[in-house]
């Protein structure tokens, strides 16, 4: 069964006439032979965050189909640009020089991945960024164009306050470039109001172009506000750069398949507007508190987990309406067939105009059976000062399917993928799986990018979490190596502990596929969703990211997109003879600080003892027939190595873990 997590409105739904719908957008089919196949670079050392927005860069910059009819744009325009005067508008194109390079305003497409521009609602000229031809390789470097309204617009004294939206169409795609909405009080300072970086990675391996064309709506009221003063003054700017972590030496990742801009409006913002949105249903923004973890959603949820941590449906929530609002958050849960099972509601909560609050239904779901299960979150809003005037936000739908076995996060749609071996460095993709209940962890299964060459090895790797989130997450045990095959291109494997393994309640694991070090093997595991409600990991094994702060060492990163990738607890997804122990030998203590010992269960034998890093790298070789034969691994990097005894044709092996 495919489950998809989305946001999106009911077209037919029975809580009034109020929603808009948001569209997944198809994929846009384009090969560039430059273009890596990752699904986002997007990488910062090991963290996560629960921070909510100090700005509306999410609250606010709604995307939605720009001939929608529920859109706000056509509300009390005071300013707009069609862009048939060029004059409008201030174009810095830095050392690019317009036409390929930079910002243009006419009616010629001058890109070289869409022939036919942006089909906007006023048609004829409108605003394109362009950076080179990237199937020629002549992108340029190190530059940031602007285009950047010509005069101020006074918006205070043109509304008589500050509650105001921006509203624009654009038409483009994302890669590793970074497209940026700023504004600004004075004509010096600007500050990000909306970017590119909720939108999927087009390149070879998924992704899409943005729909054709698209709505932004933006909320300036708490720029507009920040100071305490109504700016008579207010200029708007886009801007492009790249995204590329580190460095912008790659001459690839400035690629721009190409941004383009039409009809700017400035309206003023309706009496009465709510918008509702970082919904989640794991408890991310306040139950985590009580239930422990990081309160992730799980789009597969086993059981016993589900019964153990039921779902908590939180939302953000903020006034977009110029009166003041009581708010009520409102949630019904369907089973397969349509009928709802559960049904709560938040308390109600009084909102000023521009504020916002984090919304929790004071009662929780908890399964009794497997099965698919449908979220429905919206809010209503009883004006505070009319006392009549009843306002609905937009319905989110989540989806989660209760599981007997399998533990996931992804969308199980592929939208990218990320390259565990490469000629500059070996990678491990992880992601964290907080335990509420007691299980036994047999298998992950992973999902193989079509890419990877027949051949490529693989593994799998159990982590745990430290308290410190400042620790590396240390290691637990590792599975042999898995030989790709050309069955597993594009398809699910799935990878064998050799031992199972028990995770205890109240405890956070990180689950990984990784792969080594290769001059030509490749091999890629997909990425499906954003993990914004998430904890997702990369290992850099051998510094390809160049971390200055610890040059040529392993680093631990954060990343922004979930790979597919789960937790697998049930025991007949291995073989039967997993968890037999066939071996002449037993090592302790494991884990290790470094210092452990080979214990023979046989005297009087001779074995070749050989002992590999997770590199395939030969670390100590020595022999022995002692009962009791001490290792010394105390002054190599921590990690999972290879203990091998051989005697005459046989070979017995065993993992050790330093942490």
């Amino acid at each position: 069964m495919l489950i998809f997590l989305y946001i999106y409105t009911l077209n037919n739904f029975n809580k009034q006439t109020m929603k808009k719908i948001y569209i997944s957008i198809c994929a846009l089919a384009i090969s560039v032979s430059a273009i890596a196949q990752v699904a986002s670079q997007n990488i910062t050392p090991l963290e996560y965050s629960k921070d909510l927005p100090q700005e509306d860069i999410v609250a606010n910059n709604q995307v939605i189909p720009a001939n929608n009819a529920n859109s706000n744009a056509m509300q009390n325009v005071i300013w707009e640009s069609d862009f048939s005067d060029p004059n409008d508008w201030v174009l810095d194109n830095s050392n690019g020089g317009g036409g390929a390079y930079g910002w243009t305003i006419d009616a010629v497409n001058d890109g070289w991945w869409s022939q036919n521009g942006i089909t906007s609602s006023s048609g004829g000229s409108y605003a394109e960024l362009s950076n080179g031809d990237a199937t020629a390789g002549t992108q340029l470097l190190n530059v940031t164009y602007t285009m950047t309204t010509s005069q101020p617009i006074d918006v205070a004294g043109l509304l008589g306050n500050n509650y105001a939206y921006l509203s624009f169409e654009e038409y483009g795609a994302r890669f590793n470039d970074l497209q940026e909405v700023q504004i600004s009080t004075d004509g010096a300072n600007f500050t990000t109001i909306a970017d590119n970086l909720n939108y999927s990675v087009l390149s070879q391996s998924g992704g899409s172009a943005y729909a054709n064309p698209t709505l932004r709506e933006i909320n300036l009221s708490s720029y507009l506000n920040a100071s305490g003063a109504n700016p008579s003054s207010v200029w708007i700017r886009y801007s492009w750069t790249t995204n590329y972590p580190n460095s912008a030496s790659n001459a690839n990742v400035w690629i721009a398949y190409g941004w383009y801009i039409d009809d700017v409006k400035i309206y003023g913002s309706p009496a009465n507007n709510i918008t509702m949105y970082d919904e989640v249903i794991g408890g991310w923004w306040v139950e985590y508190l009580n239930s422990g973890g990081l309160g992730q959603d799980y789009t597969f949820y086993p059981l016993e987990q589900a019964q153990a941590n039921p779902f908590a449906f939180e939302s953000v929530i903020i006034n977009d309406g110029s009166e003041p609002q009581d708010v009520t958050m409102y949630v019904d849960v369907l089973d397969a067939g349509s009928n709802i099972v559960f049904s709560t509601n938040s308390l109600s909560q009084s909102l000023l105009p521009s504020a916002r609050d984090t919304f929790i239904c004071s009662s929780f779901f908890t399964p009794t059976l497997t099965g698919f299960y449908e979220v429905r979150m919206w809010s209503v809003a009883d004006s505070a000062s009319a006392g009549t005037v009843m306002t609905y936000s937009d319905t989110a739908v989540k989806m989660c399917e209760v599981t007997d076995y399998v533990y996931g996060k992804d969308l199980n749609t592929q939208n990218g993928s990320w390259q565990l071996s490469r000629s500059t460095g070996g990678f491990e993709v992880s992601s964290n799986y907080d335990i509420y209940a007691d299980a036994t962890l047999y298998s992950i299964d992973a999902h193989i990018s079509d890419y990877s060459v027949v051949g490529s090895v693989v593994y799998a790797i159990l982590y745990e979490e430290d308290l410190d989130p400042t620790v590396d997450p240390i290691p637990l045990d590792q599975s042999d190596d898995y030989t790709i095959t050309s069955a597993d291109l594009g398809a699910w494997i799935n990878i064998e502990f050799l031992t199972s393994q028990p995770l205890l309640a109240n405890t956070g694991y990180r689950i990984a596929i990784g792969s080594y070090i290769h001059p030509t093997d490749s091999v890629g595991v997909d990425m499906s969703g954003t993990g914004d409600y998430s904890s997702q990991g990369l290992f850099d094994k051998d510094d390809h990211y160049q971390n200055t702060n610890n040059p040529g060492q392993p680093t631990w990163y954060t990343i922004a997109d979930i790979p597919m990738l789960r937790m697998n607890f049930d025991p007949g997804s291995i073989s039967a003879l997993s968890d037999v122990k066939q071996t002449v030998f037993n090592t302790f203590p494991n884990p290790t600080n470094g210092i452990f010992t080979i214990e023979l269960f046989e005297a009087n034998k001779k074995y070749e003892i050989t002992v590999n890093n997770a590199l395939g790298q030969t670390v100590i070789s020595t022999s022995t027939s002692e009962i009791s034969t001490t290792i010394d691994l105390s002054s190599f990097d921590k990690g999972v190595y290879t203990v091998e005894l051989k005697s005459n044709n046989s070979a017995y092996v065993e993992k050790v873990i330093i942490e």
